[in-house]
């Protein structure tokens, strides 16, 4: 799901080094947030672009209202877009849960915003903002890192479980 500090990710790593400052804020409407661009030197409105994420992984809408037209204000636009994108395709990735002990608690977890790892369970990991559920490409990340100086990067694999799909209430 998105959130207002990823979308404010996106839109800094769109913007570069050009020169322009932005908003980021939730909108009314649930899974909405609103993206106001600015030139950074004469503090004028560039944009606003209005996102809307879907019910379901990877859908989403994007409106975007230049209030000026300018070259340069377009690519930023498009960049945002196309952070956007990638952001979303993420998110159709399959996932997969690593289970390294055969209990409840066994589960590989990742403290968001940290280097920090844990064993746990599924539930104690969400209530905690713990992430357990990683991409291929992630999981052989950490076959590679420090974390797994000891196994076969195959061991992970081995120890990863396909995460079903479930309609959270």
């Amino acid at each position: 799901m998105l959130t207002k500090e990823e979308l404010s990710k996106i839109t800094k790593q769109a913007i570069g080094t050009l020169h322009y400052t932005y908003t980021v804020g939730k909108v009314s409407s649930q899974n909405s947030f609103a993206i106001r661009l600015y030139d950074a030197i004469s503090e004028e409105l560039v944009a606003n672009s209005f996102i809307y994420e879907g019910d379901k992984p990877g859908c989403f809408t994007v409106d975007f209202v230049p209030e000026r037209s300018n070259k340069t204000d377009r690519e930023v636009l498009r960049e945002i877009n196309s952070q956007l994108y990638e952001y979303f395709d993420e998110q159709l990735e399959p996932k997969y849960y690593i289970k390294l002990l055969n209990t409840d608690y066994g589960y590989l977890a990742k403290v968001e915003g940290t280097d920090t790892w844990s064993v746990t369970s599924l539930k104690i990991a969400k209530m905690s903002n713990q992430k357990v559920t990683f991409t291929a490409g992630e999981i052989n990340e950490i076959a590679q890192s420090d974390l797994c100086d000891n196994l076969n990067p195959m061991d992970l694999w081995h120890a990863a479980e396909a995460v079903e799909e479930v309609e959270e209430d």
